[in-house]
């Protein structure tokens, strides 16, 4: 837990980006799991920037030791909108899946990336751009420092440029220096989408 009298930033020790125009294609529903398509490119993102994080949230080779410490905030305007809208669609045929509710609940943005890392700590989804919410995000994942909810907090973006979608996910550690916030080191979390989209799609 972090000294009250020592202002705390938030270090990003890891990051990673999807870039496509196909969240679809990063969907792995079954029969027992749906999710909508942004969830599974935001579990992506996340999958890989544990995998190349330069902590001690890898380090210790078994995420369950750690996983009651490791929270998630994500944020997208756009959510959960296309199950959304297969759930209209298809409700007047009086025939749909109880999982495709569960698959329309933003949350799932930030519930189905812990729940394949095993992730327990606290999370939250910010239905806003990245541009606007980034702030908020990193106040909420220093509250949780500061109370020992957590001892890292990923921060997942998702941002829409015409039919290019772009997933980044970055790893929060807190560390002690005079800034409130490492706010221009995450800025990258809300830029724009590349009009070119590269092998990563």
């Amino acid at each position: 837990m972090t000294d009250s009298r020592t202002p705390a930033a938030l270090a990003p020790v890891g990051y990673a980006e999807i870039v496509t125009d196909a969240p679809e294609r990063h969907s792995r529903n079954g029969s027992s799991l749906f999710a909508d398509p942004l969830a599974w490119l935001m579990a992506e993102a996340v999958e890989a920037v544990v995998r190349d994080c330069r902590t001690g949230l890898t380090e210790s080779g078994d995420l369950s030791e750690i996983g009651d410490l490791v929270g998630m905030i994500a944020i997208s305007e756009v959510c959960t909108l296309d199950t959304m809208r297969l759930i209209a669609r298809a409700t007047p045929r009086g025939r749909l899946s109880p999982l495709k509710f569960a698959g329309a609940n933003p949350g799932s943005l930030a519930g189905l990336a812990c729940i394949r890392q095993r992730f327990r700590g606290p999370t939250l989804t910010l239905s806003m751009p990245p541009a606007a919410a980034l702030r908020t995000a990193l106040d909420v994942a220093a509250g949780w420092f500061g109370r020992g909810s957590a001892r890292y907090v990923l921060l997942g973006t998702h941002r829409q440029d015409g039919d290019t979608h772009a997933v980044r996910c970055a790893v929060l550690q807190s560390v002690r220096a005079p800034e409130p916030h490492a706010e221009s080191a995450l800025a990258r979390l809300a830029a724009p989408v590349p009009t070119t989209v590269a092998a990563t799609s």
